[in-house]
């Protein structure tokens, strides 16, 4: 009797092992509200994991920003099994912000005995010359597009690495996503160890409380501004310092495509990632209470046209800026160490067309390919107050500021080498066009002479009394 009872559990253990209890692979989620939602092992096995297992690197990168966020988000995986997720929440970091020291403008310029002031060309001493960074636009076939329709205190859902609840969205998987919609109070939460494309088709997110868009973890996100969209992010305007910004990023971020952002802090940072911001396309206009681009690392600005009207400044970062091409206009605030770009690790200018108006900027590098004019006043000019560069009777640049500012640095393709610029301040336009600050067309008149400056090199310093 002992052997046959033997036998009998040998013969049932052989069956297991030869896999008599198989697995069932689970299949693709579609969901409105609280509807039920199972991790995919799509991705990878460190992408299948529950969103908190994932322990992503909490250690600070810089100054103001805090550091890798120390938890993460409740598992958006049902394990219930009542059909009711568990969304990702933000968690909260632990690192403390400090301010940090900034690069003073150039070097002054002389007077020539023939009444024109003569550039200075030299640079501050920079650490290192700023590398171009570009991304390429990843393309994603229709059929692997996943869905996310913001509902104004819900949202619906098609594919798999989703969960929602009430106005919250997790993502736990890499992929593509495509947003519309609005939501009144919620947030966007993203933690996965892949690379993800948010395609913004129309969206808009209002956060009382915190970011509009968190990232946790991810190996890359790229914001994809979808033909003909205009888009919005804003944040609440009470303490979130786990995530100092309406768009927040623990790593590197790409924006692109050929939509409208539209982006209000009310706290502190615009856009703010711990690692990169690269900037390849789009219309991107930034109201920040702090700097409008912050970047632990660097930032690159390759295409598309970007505004930034910053408290304090309008684009830092703790390495280096590269601006390579697009229209960048980029505001700072009247603080004595706050700039229009505050480049810790050194500027370059290598293409596009700039305007950086603010109460002290970065000065570009000599390793910069295009021409460059900076011209520092010896006292803040006030609020609204118009400045002109021309050279002859051809305006080149025409701006003004909601602040008073002090320092101005403009570059373009139009700019050479030896040639002789006109100051001119205050006055007014008649007949032209105000977008962003920036004055085209129109008549000038009822300003005041500041004198005419010759470029003597690349980029050319200049005081002006």
């Amino acid at each position: 009797m002992k052997k046959h009872m033997l036998a009998l559990f040998l013969a049932c253990s052989m069956l297991c092992t030869l896999g008599a209890c198989g697995q069932q692979e689970e299949s693709s989620a579609v969901g409105e509200g609280n509807s039920s939602l199972t991790d995919s092992a799509d991705d990878s096995a460190a992408d299948s994991r529950p969103a908190d297992s994932a322990a992503p690197d909490n250690s600070s990168k810089g100054e103001e920003s805090t550091g890798r966020n120390e938890q993460n988000p409740e598992s958006a995986a049902d394990t219930s099994g009542s059909g009711t997720d568990s969304a990702a929440e933000p968690s909260g970091n632990t690192g403390k912000p400090s301010s940090g020291g900034n690069d003073a403008p150039g070097s002054q310029g002389n007077t020539s005995d023939s009444g024109q002031h003569t550039a200075s060309t030299t640079a501050p001493r920079q650490e290192q010359t700023p590398s171009v960074t570009t991304v390429q636009a990843e393309t994603t076939p229709a059929s692997e597009i996943k869905t996310i329709t913001l509902l104004g205190d819900s949202v619906r859902f098609e594919g798999t690495g989703i969960a929602a609840r009430g106005s919250r969205v997790g993502i736990t998987k890499g992929g593509t996503y495509r947003i519309s919609g609005s939501l009144s109070d919620g947030q966007i939460e993203i933690n996965t160890e892949k690379k993800v494309v948010l395609q913004f088709d129309g969206m808009s997110i209002t956060n009382s409380a915190g970011s509009a868009i968190n990232v946790i973890n991810a190996k890359r996100v790229t914001v994809e501004l979808m033909p003909g969209t205009v888009n919005s992010l804003e944040d609440g305007n009470v303490q979130h310092d786990a995530d100092r910004g309406a768009l927040f990023t623990n790593d590197t971020l790409v924006i692109g495509g050929s939509g409208t952002l539209n982006v209000k802090s009310n706290y502190a940072h615009g856009i703010i990632s711990d690692d990169d911001i690269i900037v390849n396309g789009g219309t991107i206009r930034i109201v920040s209470t702090k700097s409008g681009l912050f970047a632990n690392d660097d930032i690159s600005i390759n295409g598309g046209a970007l505004f930034c009207d910053a408290g304090t400044n309008g684009i830092k970062c703790k390495n280096t800026i590269s601006i390579n091409g697009g229209t960048s206009i980029l505001m700072g605030g009247t603080r004595e160490e706050k700039g229009a770009i505050i480049a810790l690790g050194g500027l370059t200018v290598n293409g596009g067309t700039l305007y950086a108006i603010g109460n002290t900027c970065t000065l570009p590098l000599a390793s910069s390919t295009q021409n460059i004019l900076a011209f520092n006043f010896t006292s803040a000019l006030p609020a609204n107050t118009l400045t002109r560069i021309a050279s002859g009777s051809n305006p080149l640049f025409t701006f003004t500021s909601p602040r008073a500012y002090k320092t101005v640095i403009c570059s373009g393709t139009g700019l050479k080498d030896g040639a002789s610029y006109t100051v001119s301040t205050g006055g007014s336009v008649t007949g032209g066009s105000n977008t962003d600050y920036v004055i085209t067309g129109g008549s000038y008149s009822g300003g005041t002479d500041r004198g005419t400056y010759k470029s003597t090199g690349r980029i050319s310093s200049f005081t002006v009394s």
